[in-house]
């Protein structure tokens, strides 16, 4: 089928909800630790540039799993009209800074001084002041990037096409890794996203990789109870429907309450649906072995009534599994006036060496809270995704 029939209905004016998989030429497993995690930090750069929201995704070792809601095509158009630094911050993730300042000064200069004439290929007709002309050069400035905004295939290729990119560079390789294009499948919300965001976090459990989703670093669930916002608020949205959340991570403090309920909620629902199939039970009719070898691995029935009958909470202990490498790369660990204190040395000193870049001049603390850890008198000053646990 044309991806274009595979759209929402009416897709330039609604948001839809998009199952997106890509595999890697001939199933070969190229997907490393450094690869997932090359691939992850694209993604969210790429979510940032197009406008999408991931909801929740699984990068394994040979293929990719996304759930994304792409918003309507509108949007992008909206962004030629709004404020200027809008747009660039929407560049900020994929572009360098001196492109993006290039891009800024050239837009300013623009607007500051108009265009006489037939400058820049616009046709001065009569009675259009040089204002006009500048706004309508800085206009076709960035429909070449906004085009590419609110597109479910710019998405999905920008990212394969990236980090085939690195793969090769890193690898000394060339040739393409994927197979094909990727596969997409339109999903209707709440029932039917929450289930198909738990088989897409369930995929390692699946596969064997690991014994609960929750450790396994590379997935939309991990991400989450990691404390990392982008992952928290696609599981909001997949649990409750929650609208305009992707850009305003503020929202998350206002709705902890909630979300503490929410993430409960859903490792129920990963609890339902990856428990392991009865080793005896009779085989469907059509169903193929590796399919039916992957529904015997999973939960086994007792963690997953262990799961149900804690309503879904994780322990203290798992929850400080879940930040181990808080305790070995954090740098600094203790309370916050303890870690701001030696952040404020350590600039100090950076500062007066000779070949200091600027590094640290954005931060003005230096204490990182443990996200959801238990306690608020423990800090870092490394603010960390949890490793995989193996």
């Amino acid at each position: 089928m044309k991806r274009e029939l595979q759209l929402i209905p009416d897709h330039e004016s609604r948001a839809g909800i998009y199952h997106v998989t890509s595999r890697a030429v001939w199933k070969t497993f190229i997907f490393d630790s450094a690869g997932k995690e090359f691939l992850r930090q694209t993604m969210r750069n790429y979510e940032v540039f197009c406008g999408v929201r991931v909801l929740t995704f699984c990068l394994m070792s040979n293929h990719i799993h996304i759930l994304v809601e792409v918003p309507p095509k509108q949007d992008a158009e909206a962004l030629l009209d709004a404020p200027d630094e809008e747009f660039f911050k929407r560049l900020g993730p994929i572009y360098s800074v001196d492109f993006v300042e290039q891009m800024r000064m050239l837009v300013e200069k623009t607007r500051e001084d108009g265009i006489e004439g037939d400058k820049q290929g616009l046709t001065n007709d009569e009675g259009v002041s040089a204002g006009v002309l500048a706004d309508r050069y800085i206009r076709s400035l960035k429909e070449k990037y906004t085009t590419r905004m609110c597109d479910l295939s710019e998405f999905i290729k920008s990212i394969k096409q990236r980090f085939t990119q690195w793969y090769n560079t890193e690898n000394s390789t060339k040739g393409t890794l994927w197979e094909g294009r990727f596969k997409s499948e339109l999903v209707e919300s709440g029932y039917a996203a929450q289930t198909v965001a738990a088989y897409i976090d369930l995929n390692p459990l699946r596969a064997g990789m690991v014994d609960d989703p929750k450790d396994y670093r590379w997935c939309g669930y991990s991400e989450a109870i990691a404390g990392k916002k982008e992952a928290q608020l696609g599981l909001l949205n997949v649990m409750q429907g929650v609208e305009n959340v992707a850009p305003n991570m503020e929202l998350l403090g206002r709705l902890s309450k909630e979300w503490n309920q929410v993430m409960n909620d859903y490792r129920m629902v990963l609890a339902v649906d990856g428990i392991a199939a009865e080793q005896g039970g009779a085989p469907v009719r059509g169903e193929s072995n590796s399919k039916r070898s992957k529904k015997r691995r999973g939960y086994s029935r007792e963690a997953s009534e262990k799961i149900l009958e804690a309503g879904g909470k994780l322990t203290r202990a798992e929850m400080l599994r879940c930040r181990v490498r808080y305790f070995s790369d954090g740098v600094v660990l203790g309370s916050k006036e303890f870690v701001n204190s030696f952040y404020k040395n350590m600039k100090a000193k950076a500062q007066s060496m000779p070949n200091y870049q600027g590094q640290y001049e954005k931060r003005e603390t230096g204490a990182r809270k443990l996200r959801q850890l238990c306690s608020e008198s423990l800090f870092s000053m490394r603010d960390l995704q949890k490793d995989e646990i193996k």
